[in-house]
């Protein structure tokens, strides 16, 4: 294994005291193409907390963008801007369907979406709404790959159940090999995000990706992941913070001896 990843989706305090399900998603596999290449593939959403299934919606859009784009790696298929276009309109039309068979609006099953695709010598991101995609640069410097899509007014955003044609779907193609991604929901935006200098908190992810580097073998890994749920349910964020929260990191090995 290359990769090392770990995140969590963790319900927010005010969910908790309405007794709401945690409304965010999150999915991350690795695949390997016909080349023996591994691929790291990673999905989160947000579903909108005006939308009656947007639990429904966001694990509905996590699962099958990471399922679809999972086979076409598998196949060795480019991902390019049309090829995710195509998955998003089957996610789009399977929660149309959703929608449908329960008789209600498709804004009822309105979610965000962000997604990665990285492979050894390019990446491929895509985002529609809120939510913040952060990449380390060969400098270790951390940048958001788009900044979040807030929309016109104050706690809006974009979903993807808004338009077929997705006029506010964020693509970019980078051709450099990316060690370490994070991404986040807007829960957490307030945390890793400087609003003025439209920038990232660099200490936030320099204290976390450490211990990440250090993981030696899957139970450390699995230790990691306990401490990032422990880590969210803290008071220092849930004092920032009462909205559900994702959080996604991952580092990849730069020595394949290490493999874990």
């Amino acid at each position: 294994m290359r990769w090392k990843a770990i995140g969590q989706s963790i319900k927010g305090t005010s969910h908790e005291q309405v007794n709401k399900c945690c409304e965010d998603a999150l999915r991350f596999d690795l695949v390997m193409t016909p080349l023996d290449e591994e691929v790291l593939i990673c999905c989160a959403s947000d579903g909108a907390g005006s939308a009656k299934f947007a639990q429904a919606a966001s694990s509905f859009t996590v699962e099958t963008i990471v399922l679809l784009l999972s086979s076409c790696v598998k196949e060795g298929k480019i991902i390019d801007e049309t090829r995710v276009r195509f998955i998003l309109e089957t996610v789009y039309d399977g929660l149309s369907e959703q929608a449908n068979s329960n008789d209600v609006s498709k804004n009822e099953y309105s979610a965000t979406c962000l997604g990665a695709v990285l492979f050894s010598d390019k990446a491929v991101f895509f985002q529609i709404g809120d939510g913040v995609m952060t990449r380390e640069d060969s400098s270790g410097y951390y940048s958001a790959v788009f900044w979040p899509d807030n929309g016109e007014y104050l706690n809006d955003t974009r979903f993807l159940i808004d338009d077929i044609n997705f006029p506010f779907l964020r693509f970019k193609l980078i051709e450099e090999c990316i060690n370490e991604l994070s991404i986040v929901t807007d829960g957490l935006q307030g945390l890793i995000l400087n609003q003025q200098a439209q920038s990232i908190h660099q200490p936030f992810y320099k204290d976390l990706f450490k211990w990440l580097r250090l993981a030696s073998d899957r139970a450390h890994l699995q230790i990691l992941d306990k401490k990032l749920t422990e880590f969210l349910n803290s008071w220092s964020v849930n004092q920032r913070t009462d909205d559900d929260k994702t959080l996604l990191l991952a580092t990849r090995l730069q020595d394949a001896s290490h493999a874990i």
